[in-house]
């Protein structure tokens, strides 16, 4: 039997199948024949290659336990460990070429690289909708429809460098939100929120200085502003320590605390309305379905505000269908002090399949 597995793709074994189809025999026979053929690349594979699979197996158990995994799923782990498996030179699957000899993909080598510089960081997404005040006012954009759209990117300067790993846990972060009158005569923006950072990880114990803090995953400084000028502008610095904690497989609750260093004389109430930490509640009813809800409350308002987010992701889409609620204060600076609501809706690219 395993000499007839190794001659798949011989001229002499489809001869033999054809002759054992076309001979006398039962319709179970004929079925049993069948079904061999079906199975025949998976066992040929699994024989013929026995150390792709320990050490694809190998990576899924390491992948699987580590905290910054928490969120994927198991074709997103698959696709990593494939991915790590071809950058190291390790045995992994192959493609067939358009001329038909077997190669590993360049694509995965080429994102591995990527990745040494720059990894998705919070949310990366575009949807579609509108926001009203609580009299039915614009807040300050999307008298029709506009356009919301978030990007992230985190950086680590010396994760790789081998006289520098103390420095690993140094990250830099970059985000940027954006809202554009996509419904209106030239389409203008009306709205941009950068927001860089500086952080330390503590959730690495690997790492050296990375220390073990058990109430603190993160500890940094950042600045949020909407670069604009006079009246317009807004912005403000915080120093801010997070921590995420696991109440159960598929639940969590991540605490986001902050101390604001400086803020303009055009918004120094900001803490009336955006208060001094946030908590995001993060539930995966399964491997396709993300839910998302952050809170948060002001010094000076009576009511929390609060976002909530949910995805979808489908497999035949390079993408995940997403949908963002949001009412209270802040969704923008421009707007903090103003109570808003909105909804929209598109698409939410998970980028964190392309992290290590």
């Amino acid at each position: 039997m395993t000499s007839l597995f190794l001659a798949a793709g011989r001229p002499r074994f489809w001869l033999l199948l054809y002759l054992l189809l076309s001979a006398r025999q039962s319709v179970l026979w004929r079925a049993r024949i069948c079904l061999l053929v079906l199975c025949m690349p998976a066992l040929v594979f699994a024989q013929s290659d026995p150390e792709a699979s320990a050490g694809l197996r190998s990576c899924l158990q390491q992948q699987v336990l580590r905290p910054e995994h928490r969120n994927l799923g198991v074709a997103d782990l698959y696709t990593l460990c494939e991915q790590q498996l071809a950058s190291t030179g390790q045995p992994a699957t192959t493609v067939e070429s358009a001329d038909g000899a077997g190669s590993k993909t360049a694509v995965a080598d080429t994102i591995t690289e990527l990745n040494r510089f720059f990894r998705p960081y919070k949310d990366n997404y575009i949807v579609f909708g509108q926001a009203r005040t609580a009299d039915g006012s614009v807040p300050f954009s999307g008298e029709q429809l506009d356009t919301k759209f978030e990007l992230g990117l985190t950086f680590n300067l010396f994760d790789e460098i081998t006289n520098l790993t103390f420095l690993a846990p140094l990250g830099f972060g970059y985000s940027q939100r954006s809202w554009w009158n996509i419904a209106e005569d030239s389409a203008p923006f009306a709205e941009h929120n950068y927001n860089p950072e500086m952080f330390w990880r503590f959730d690495q114990p690997h790492r050296p200085l990375a220390g073990k803090f058990p109430f603190v995953d993160i500890i940094g400084v950042e600045h949020q502003s909407n670069g604009l000028q006079g009246s317009g502008s807004r912005s403000w610095d915080r120093t801010y320590i997070q921590k995420e904690f696991d109440l159960l497989p598929r639940l969590s609750i991540n605490i986001k605390l902050w101390h604001v260093l400086g803020d303009e004389a055009n918004n120094n109430d900001i803490t009336d309305y955006l208060g001094q930490g946030e908590a995001t509640i993060k539930f995966m009813p399964n491997e396709r379905t993300r839910i998302r809800l952050r809170a948060m409350k002001g010094n000076n308002v009576e009511k929390y505000s609060y976002q909530l987010d949910i995805s979808y992701r489908r497999p035949w889409v390079n993408s995940a269908f997403f949908i963002s609620y949001y009412e209270g204060y802040g969704e923008a600076l421009i707007s903090y002090n103003r109570k808003s609501r909105s909804l929209r809706a598109g698409l939410y690219f998970p980028l964190e399949v392309l992290s290590r």
